[in-house]
Order: C-alpha cells, then sequence, then structure tokens
C-alpha cells in the first residue's frame, strides 16, 4: 500500500511540474541607451550598421533552469539573435543605424550563464569589433535579479531578467572607453 501511495505520489508531482512553463518577453528598448548613443554618435553624424552576432566556441546558449529543463529566454529567437536585435533597435532609435555605413559593429557571445539559486544572477559576457576597429574590446555584464524558492517561479524570474541584461550590457558597450574608436 506504502508503494502505490508513493507511486501515485510521484505519478501527479511529474505530471503537475510537467505542465509548468515560462514564457519570455520582446526586448524593450531603454531610453537611457538611446540617449546616450545619441549624444556618442549622433551630433557628429556617424552612423553604423551591425556585422554578424554569434556565440564563441564553447558558449552554450541553451540555457536549463531547475528541474524544469530547457527554458526560451530569447522569445523564440537564439540569444546572440535577440542582443543583435536590440543593439539594431537602440541604434535605429538614436537614429545612428545604417544599413549602408561603411563601418560595421559585430559581436561574439563570450559568457551566457545564469543562476537562479540564492540571489539570481546573470553573466553575460560579449566581444565587441568593427571594421574601424578590429581588435574590438570586451564587456562583461553581472546582472542580479530576485530569485525565488519555486522552480516556476525562480525560472520565470531568470526569463524576465534577460531583456534588463541586455540593456545593461548595451549600456556597459556604450559607455565603455573605446566606444569612440569602435563606433566612429
Amino acid at each position: 500500500m506504502k508503494k502505490l501511495v508513493l507511486v501515485a505520489t510521484f505519478g501527479a508531482a511529474l505530471i503537475a511540474t510537467g505542465c509548468e512553463t515560462t514564457s519570455s518577453r520582446p526586448y524593450t528598448p531603454s531610453t537611457n541607451n538611446i540617449v546616450q548613443m545619441k549624444d556618442a554618435l549622433g551630433a557628429s553624424g556617424t552612423t553604423v550598421g551591425l556585422g554578424s552576432f554569434t556565440a564563441a566556441e564553447g558558449v552554450d546558449e541553451e540555457l536549463t533552469c531547475r528541474a524544469m529543463g530547457a527554458i526560451d529566454v530569447a522569445s523564440g529567437k537564439s540569444p546572440t539573435q535577440f542582443i543583435e536585435e536590440a543593439f539594431k533597435t537602440e541604434m535605429f532609435e538614436a537614429g545612428v543605424y545604417s544599413t549602408n555605413s561603411a563601418n560595421k559593429i559585430s559581436g561574439k557571445l563570450t559568457q551566457f550563464e545564469a543562476d537562479s539559486w540564492g540571489t539570481g544572477k546573470w553573466n553575460v559576457g560579449l566581444m565587441l569589433t568593427s571594421d574601424k576597429y578590429p581588435q574590438g574590446y570586451e564587456v562583461k555584464t553581472e546582472y542580479d535579479f530576485k530569485s525565488s524558492f519555486s522552480a516556476l517561479s525562480a525560472c520565470q524570474n531568470v526569463v524576465d531578467a534577460f531583456t534588463p541584461t541586455v540593456q545593461q550590457l548595451i549600456a556597459d558597450a556604450i559607455s565603455h572607453s573605446d566606444f569612440d574608436k569602435l563606433a566612429k
């Protein structure tokens, strides 16, 4: 009888947790980033385009979260596609994006990690290069967020914190001392 109760309990728990899922959010541009980019490039009339954004060898873009398994943080896109589109959106909003620009900025995702235990944390690294500054520079962003005891809530918090992490990553890229060399 105890085995039957145990099996039934385990089965019910498995069915209940199998139905839980997280949902990703579309990117929301950061007004601060747009203003900062406009201030850095707009006054001089500088425009930039985007080259390719890829993940470095060994960087796994597929995240798993606790016992829930894989989670989608990028609205059905790869994280590098999400980051590239975020850059493009903010550059466009700032009036500095041009597909015809002779200077194209490219990115390579060098770190992509999320931790939902304790205080939640994202760690994202991005190497940026351009036609005018091929040696480029790397930015590493650490973004803290609230986690939860519940796997569903904790993993949804990971997903929800991805957009502000990308906003901070772009802010870190724009405020880097070599941004002018990269973009102008």
